[in-house]
């Protein structure tokens, strides 16, 4: 089961693969402390040569949705960009942990409080439980980060608990609040969604 553009598309995003000609951008999006700084993974400061290995990584590769299912580590991160201009706005992904398969994101500052983050949220999970028939998902976000929060509830993830994170931006613990959206609650969900549409 392939990802490709034509079947990751919303309103006014496609979620693409990376390319070594995102690394550019990649770099300019991401050596930017608010950003980094509500990460696990993301350095600070981040230079082209951490971008060229990030989008040569094998999650980031064109075939990774294709090999996803039946890998047991196997994680899917793809580009945030407009449908309009190609413009990449940040990225999104699936990971597998022992928790479960987590939904992680980042988006470019610039592009903060326009949705974009949300529609792109509300795709992928779609991917998650249509196409991959994952049971559930897990997210976590930085106690402050009140965005993410506010993207994990419009998705429809409920809360399950708190922990830490280590921040490679900050090189420190960071507290944060666990959520999980399992395929039922996304189906009733969908459901409501669908049927209010239609009146």
């Amino acid at each position: 089961m392939p990802i490709t553009v034509p079947d990751l598309t919303t309103t006014r995003l496609d979620l693409r693969p990376l390319t070594p000609r995102d690394a550019v951008d990649v770099v300019r999006l991401v050596n930017d402390f608010e950003v980094a700084r509500y990460t696990a993974t993301i350095p600070h400061p981040y230079d082209i040569d951490m971008a060229r290995e990030f989008i040569a990584a094998p999650e980031t590769a064109a075939d990774a949705g294709e090999r996803f299912p039946d890998d047991p580590e196997g994680a899917v991160v793809l580009a945030i960009a407009l449908r309009e201009d190609g413009r990449l706005l940040g990225c999104i992904g699936l990971q597998k942990t022992p928790e479960g398969t987590e939904l992680g994101y980042w988006i470019g500052r610039q592009y903060w409080g326009m949705g974009y983050t949300t529609e792109a949220a509300v795709r992928i999970t779609r991917l998650a439980f249509e196409t991959y028939r994952l049971p559930f998902l897990i997210a976590s976000a930085v106690t402050i980060n009140d965005a993410s929060h506010r993207v994990l509830e419009k998705v429809g993830f409920a809360v399950t608990g708190t922990g830490e994170i280590h921040s490679r931006a900050q090189n420190s613990a960071l507290p944060v609040v666990h959520r999980r959206l399992d395929l039922e609650d996304w189906q009733r969900r969908s459901a409501a969604a669908d049927s209010q549409a239609a009146q």
